[in-house]
């Protein structure tokens, strides 16, 4: 299949929360997958053959990775994609991985597009970066891992060092990350407080990846859910449609729903990784709610 040309990479798009913190929206490149990689219907037992042998791809979606300027430091959510994606060597760490990154993904990115340069352009040092936060571990998440040696990373324990999925011979030698511990959470049922002032947060968002992760970042008026892959699109969310590439599709319903109902019970800017409209929703500070294009019933 001969591959699309995608759009011009859009610029780094920045907004401001009301208490004056600023998030940043970084787009590392593009990736386009299988229309059953993004929904699927039918057995489970199938699933994967029904990914591998559909011929539609979905169009070229940006892989976007988020910077929070925090007062205690800035952080970063995942990492993006790396320029070395589409090179046979880079992706060579087992059978498996090397069929599923050359075979089910395509990927336009170039070296400028990386998140250390990307940074370096925005005004922030990559070694001024305090935290970086990994939803999960593959390669459009933890491509850019490389830039910051200085950095504390929180990783989930469930998907570190080998979920599936994960291009665990590209981790930098120095990796040495802090893992996930979750307490009870009165609004998620759990989470992990980073910040001294409790305004950011991780979450378990298990489904995509066993030990799929999201971040919140709570405002005084709203809260930005900073989702990576729980979904592929806002409307997916609220349709009740579970990824077809989930690694536990039962788990993925079952986020989605606590999702659902923290939008509905708090102000909430969803934002996942893929989804062309998330820049826009972080720019308006859209709502995530049910309406009549994406009703469920849950």
């Amino acid at each position: 299949m001969m591959k699309p040309t995608p759009t011009t990479l859009a610029p780094i798009q920045t907004t401001q929360t009301s208490s004056g913190i600023k998030i940043h929206a970084v787009q590392t490149g593009w990736v386009s997958v299988k229309s059953r990689h993004v929904a699927y219907r039918g057995l489970d037992i199938m699933r994967l053959p029904a990914i591998i042998l559909d011929r539609k791809w979905t169009p070229w979606l940006p892989i976007l990775t988020w910077v929070i300027e925090h007062p205690e430091g800035v952080i970063v959510i995942d990492t993006g994609e790396t320029h070395r994606i589409n090179d046979q060597t880079y992706i060579d760490c087992d059978p498996g991985t090397r069929f599923v990154y050359s075979k089910q993904l395509q990927f336009e990115v170039s070296a400028r597009q990386e998140i250390g340069p990307q940074l370096e352009r925005l005004g922030i040092p990559t070694n001024e970066v305090r935290w970086v936060i990994q939803t999960h571990l593959h390669s459009d998440h933890m491509g850019g891992m490389r830039y910051f040696p200085r950095s504390e990373f929180i990783l989930s324990p469930i998907d570190y060092p080998h979920g599936r999925g994960a291009l665990y011979c590209r981790y930098p030698d120095w990796l040495n990350p802090t893992f996930t511990t979750f307490q009870a959470d009165p609004d998620f049922e759990q989470s992990m407080t980073v910040t001294k002032a409790g305004d950011v947060k991780i979450l378990p968002t298990p489904g995509h990846s066993n030990g799929h992760q999201s971040v919140l970042l709570c405002d005084s008026q709203i809260n930005f859910f900073f989702a990576g892959d729980t979904s592929f699109s806002e409307k997916q969310l609220w349709q009740k449609s579970v990824g077809g590439i989930s690694e536990d599709m039962a788990a993925a319903g079952r986020t989605l729903g606590k999702i659902r109902q923290f939008c509905r019970d708090h102000p909430t800017v969803y934002l996942p990784s893929h989804d062309r409209l998330s820049v826009d929703r972080l720019l308006g500070h859209q709502i995530s709610r049910d309406s009549v294009n994406y009703k469920t019933n849950d």
